[in-house]
């Protein structure tokens, strides 16, 4: 699944797994960048209490792999 290629009906589902996790709604284009990329590419905390942290980003990715059948090279 690419970005610019999310419907309407998984933005609003991510924007939904986004808010249970705390998350800014406005987050759905990372969690649909991310679903193909590799984790260590962008998948590490720094400790620094960001907000959003990386790690919640990263619930809401793995959550939308396993729903939208997505995964990273190699994954």
């Amino acid at each position: 699944m690419r970005d610019d290629a999310i419907d309407a009906g998984a933005a609003a589902w991510i924007r939904e797994q986004l808010v249970a996790e705390g998350v800014d709604g406005g987050y759905v284009p990372f969690v649909a960048r991310h679903l193909r990329e590799p984790d260590a590419t962008w998948r590490w905390c720094c400790g620094s209490s960001c907000d959003p942290c990386v790690q919640a980003l990263g619930r809401v990715v793995d959550a939308a792999r396993q729903r939208f059948g997505a995964a990273p090279p190699g994954g």
